[in-house]
């Protein structure tokens, strides 16, 4: 196997594995949306912070307690993983020959680049409700996504 021949297949494994991961997450997400809305509340009512000891802070303030807007925050979540879904598949098949490389390269970039968007919409719609003070392993998936997006972006744009 030739070098390029090599780093091509790396490329294709990387994207492919992401594609199917969001895929199943976006899926999941879809068939369980009152669940995904049910979670996404509890960070949007900054539930967490009445576990005893219970937390009172002048953030609070920034509750939102309609349901409307849990789904919609949710909506826009499943959206954007979606759409993030439909560029990381058109790169694996532009990887797998269905383009030029040059091509492929510039799918990857924008599908890595919408994983990076979403991983921040969560990052910092979480932020807002502070959900770093009792949620911050959600936080820290949140940021080594937002590195992968990076590390894949560093890795696909290798030429050999």
């Amino acid at each position: 196997m030739s070098l390029a021949a090599s780093l091509l297949l790396f490329k294709l494994v990387f994207i492919a594995g992401l594609a199917l991961w969001l895929t199943v997450v976006a899926f999941n997400n879809l068939i369980a949306f009152r669940n995904g809305v049910f979670a996404l509340a509890s960070i949007m009512r900054m539930a967490p912070f009445e576990q005893a000891p219970a937390i009172q802070t002048p953030l609070l303030s920034r509750r939102v307690e309609q349901a409307s807007w849990h789904r919609a925050a949710f909506s826009i979540v499943l959206g954007a993983e979606m759409v993030t879904v439909v560029l990381l598949w058109a790169t694996v098949a532009a990887l797998a020959g269905l383009a030029t490389a040059a091509h492929a390269t510039i799918l990857a970039n924008l599908a890595l680049t919408a994983l990076m968007a979403t991983s921040f919409l969560m990052a910092v719609g979480g932020s807002w409700f502070a959900y770093y003070i009792r949620q911050d392993n959600l936080q820290l998936i949140h940021f080594v996504l937002v590195a992968v997006s990076v590390l894949g972006l560093l890795a696909v744009n290798l030429r050999a």
